[in-house]
């Protein structure tokens, strides 16, 4: 089973599509990750583990907790852009409005998909839920950001724009794999390679791998005091790929700092 098989949000039915409506909800995201879309292309693991998380997601706790650890992770700045520097690499007032949604909309999902698969494995591994009540508190998520622009296949840019989009690629399950957040920006190529020229060094960095590891466990200390307030959760499915499911929330975990870091780093950089 690939780890990159995705169910897309126009391709959603029934269950499924009421689950993705969710999902954008609770995230303030237009969009559904491509965790979940990938969660949805195993039988019933979509509706599972949605039914197992959403308690934390309605009453705020997770979100708020997720949001929490991506504000305290602490980065070292990317050189500043001018306005003018921005239209020399393509972007003009309107783009730079969108490239920051962009990196906001990453800043936004990736903790909370930190946190959903940290408390989806926590339970697949033999966590117990105690099954006290959650908060009752009427928590209202963020208004939803705009529509992000699409997210470009590599192969559907030119042979430049691709290589780029390379530069920045993560390995995971034996497949190139290249962020969202990199593929959106692709729609401005010169400011995509900008941008790659300054992440490429960092991905492997000592800041980086501290940083990420410190979101890692923060999200997943805290992910696992929150089955604290977990209603019993119902039984995952007895024929689900547990082994398959835990790669990829493992595989994901990886990523999901990056986006958290280099979606603010991104961010502001650009003009106020």
């Amino acid at each position: 089973m690939s780890a990159f098989t995705e169910l897309a949000e126009a391709d959603a039915t029934g269950r499924i599509a009421e689950i993705y409506a969710e999902i954008r909800h609770f995230y303030g995201v237009p969009y559904v990750s491509s965790l979940q879309r990938h969660f949805a292309t195993i039988p019933d693991v979509l509706e599972w583990a949605w039914a197992a998380v959403r308690p934390e997601f309605a009453s705020g706790a997770l979100p708020e907790m997720a949001w929490q650890a991506g504000r305290e992770v602490g980065l070292t700045p990317l050189p500043s852009l001018s306005p003018a520097a921005m239209r020399l690499l393509g972007v003009d007032a309107g783009s730079l409005a969108t490239i920051r949604m962009v990196c906001q909309s990453f800043e936004t999902a990736a903790p909370l998909n930190m946190a959903m698969g940290a408390m989806v494995r926590a339970l697949l591994n033999g966590g117990k839920a105690w099954g006290r009540p959650g908060p009752t508190a009427d928590w209202q998520p963020p208004a939803p950001l705009p529509d992000p622009p699409a997210t470009l296949h590599p192969d559907a840019v030119d042979a430049d724009t691709r290589a780029v989009l390379m530069q920045l690629a993560a390995d995971m399950d034996h497949e190139k794999f290249v962020p969202g957040l990199y593929r959106q920006l692709a729609h401005w190529p010169a400011y995509l390679a900008h941008a790659a020229t300054q992440i490429e060094p960092l991905l492997l960095s000592e800041q980086m791998q501290a940083a990420g590891d410190k979101l890692r466990a923060s999200i997943n200390e805290r992910a696992l005091a929150l089955l604290e307030d977990l209603p019993e959760p119902p039984p995952a499915p007895a024929d689900a790929p547990v082994e398959h499911i835990l790669a990829a929330i493992e595989a994901y975990q990886i990523t999901s700092p990056q986006m958290v870091c280099f979606g603010r780093l991104l961010r502001e950089a650009l003009p106020a």
